[in-house]
Formats: C-alpha cells, sequence, structure tokens
C-alpha cells in the first residue's frame, strides 16, 4: 500500500540536508505503542541473521532553497511512505491524522492523507527511482563497506539476492524466479551521498527497467529495491518511455 503525505507551510519547514532519520521517527514514531513500532524497530521481518522492516519512502518534494548544510521548504511539502504490511499503512494513516506531524521542533496538524493500493501489473517496467537505489556489501573482517554503482557487475546480482531475502522474511517462502534490473538512464549527477546519523551512505537515482514475474515487481513497488529502504531508499514509480527523452 500507499500513503501520500501533503501539508502547506506557513512560513518554511528547515530541516539539515541529511534529513532522512527525521522522516523515518515521524514514521516508527506514530505506529501504534502497543509494542508494534518497537517489534519493527528492533526486529522487522527476519530471514537469518538478515532483518528487513518492509517499509520505504521517498524524499521531499517541494519548492526549497539550500543554505549551508540546511535546506528550507516553503509553501508545501509532500512525500509518500509504501510497506506490504497492510496493517502498518493504516494505522500510519490514522495516527497522523490524529496526531500530525513533527518534523524535529517544526509541528503540522491536519496533512492532507490518501491511501492506495496501487500495483504493479505487467511483467517489465520502466521506473524512476524517488529515493537513491542503495546497493553495497560489508567486509566481516574489516568491516569495510563498498558502495555499487550500477554500472558494476555487482549490482545487479545484489539487488536480487536483495529480493529474495526479503520476500522470504515477509512470506516465509523462496520466490520461484528473480528479478532483472538494467540502468537506462543513470549519470554521475545521479549519485547521491548522504549522512544518516554516523555513516555515510551511497545511492543513486536515475531510470531502470525491471523485469520478473508480475507479483514479485508488485511487491518490490511496495517494499523497496535494495537496501536501506527504511531509512528512505529504493522507492521507484513506472514511467513510460517518453520520460527519458
Amino acid at each position: 500500500m500507499q500513503l501520500t503525505i501533503r501539508h502547506d507551510i506557513s512560513e518554511q519547514l528547515i530541516l539539515p540536508l541529511n534529513y532522512h532519520h527525521i522522516i523515518q521517527s515521524i514514521i516508527y514514531g506514530n505506529l501504534p505503542g502497543d509494542g508494534y513500532s518497537h517489534q519493527l524497530h528492533e526486529n522487522g521481518y527476519t530471514t537469518g541473521s538478515r532483518q528487513f522492516k518492509l517499509f520505504n519512502f521517498s524524499l521531499l518534494k517541494g519548492r526549497y532553497e539550500i543554505t549551508g548544510r540546511k535546506i528550507a521548504f516553503r509553501e508545501s511539502v509532500s512525500w509518500e511512505v509504501r510497506s506490504p504490511d497492510v496493517y502498518m499503512m493504516r494505522m500510519l494513516e490514522e495516527s497522523i491524522w490524529q496526531r500530525g506531524l513533527r518534523y524535529g521542533e517544526q509541528y503540522f496538524m491536519k496533512p492532507e492523507l490518501r491511501l492506495m493500493d496501487d500495483t504493479i501489473e505487467t511483467d517489465h517496467v520502466l521506473v524512476r527511482m524517488l529515493s537513491p537505489i542503495c546497493v553495497y556489501s560489508t567486509d566481516p573482517d574489516t568491516k569495510k563497506t563498498c558502495f555499487y554503482s550500477p554500472e558494476d557487475p555487482e549490482f545487479a546480482l545484489r539487488v536480487n539476492d536483495n529480493f529474495i531475502r526479503k520476500y522470504i522474511a515477509c512470506y516465509g517462502v523462496e520466490p520461484d524466479s528473480g528479478i532483472m534490473i538494467e540502468p537506462v538512464a543513470v549519470t554521475a549527477r545521479d549519485k547521491y551521498v548522504t549522512r544518516y546519523k554516523n555513516f555515510y551512505v551511497s545511492g543513486w537515482m536515475g531510470y531502470y527497467r525491471l523485469r520478473g514475474q508480475r507479483k514479485y515487481l508488485d511487491f518490490l513497488y511496495q517494499a523497496g529495491l535494495g537496501s536501506r529502504n527504511s531509512q528512505g531508499f529504493g522507492m521507484f514509480e513506472p514511467v513510460n518511455e517518453q520520460s527519458i527523452r
């Protein structure tokens, strides 16, 4: 499911450039306090030693200005949350409507909310990233993290491996087949680097082609592509071929 969130800004909404953790805290803070939020934050959905939160969110959209290490949105802002967890999405919508949104010390009541259940209905789709796709590996000995670009052969392999693990964590069974991802229009300008808390994260915007069984592409539409989805990475939207011309 998808929840779109929009609200007006009377003066300005000022955030650090690295604001991913603020949006994530809004989501966790608006989930039920009956242990569900704690369970999702600490454990999520697991397969082996891997944990997946199975939600993702977009970057903020709106007119903005950047000054130093701050970004100031004006007039209005909108963003989106998605998850295959229907319970989570319905609770999130209800809580945000009742409690509003708190970006740090800035508070907004009664945002415009729209809960939808759009799906992917084909076995191949051209997509545009709404938040960067992050693909990486960590050396078990040195703990050094290597982030992959779409040109790296490991990129597509790890996107598929991540899909399989997420699917098993969500449904408890292996998918019948994998998925394929191919960069279509990705340039050096699409590289995105941010700081999540005390850790630098690298990802990529741009256009990609996805292939796989319809139900698997739809799962990724809800859960996100690649890694760190619950930190604001991996959300995409289907587009037509004319979008990249």
